[in-house]
């Protein structure tokens, strides 16, 4: 049996050219790397929370993703398997 356990939909920029935009790749890849937690063992007083990771997760979502409604959704699933 065949499935799809999870689908990640990604907005591509093209230049004038038709080719990837390298500066809105590039872009995307540093935003991408905001996303891992920091490896330093920084110390915050107990009243500051290090949210830096929560606030680029949220704008890499908004800036290169994409969320299809159900049908598109349903429609790629199921060309997928034709």
């Amino acid at each position: 049996m065949l499935a799809i356990s999870h689908i990640e939909y990604f907005l591509l920029q093209f230049d004038d050219k038709g080719r990837i935009d390298k500066k809105e790749w590039e872009k995307g890849m540093r935003l991408g790397m905001e996303l891992l937690p920091s490896l330093h063992d920084e110390q915050y007083p107990p009243q500051v929370i290090d949210a830096q990771h929560r606030f680029a997760k949220r704008r890499y979502e908004h800036e290169f993703k994409w969320n299809p409604g159900r049908k598109v959704e349903e429609a790629i699933v199921a060309a997928i398997f034709c």
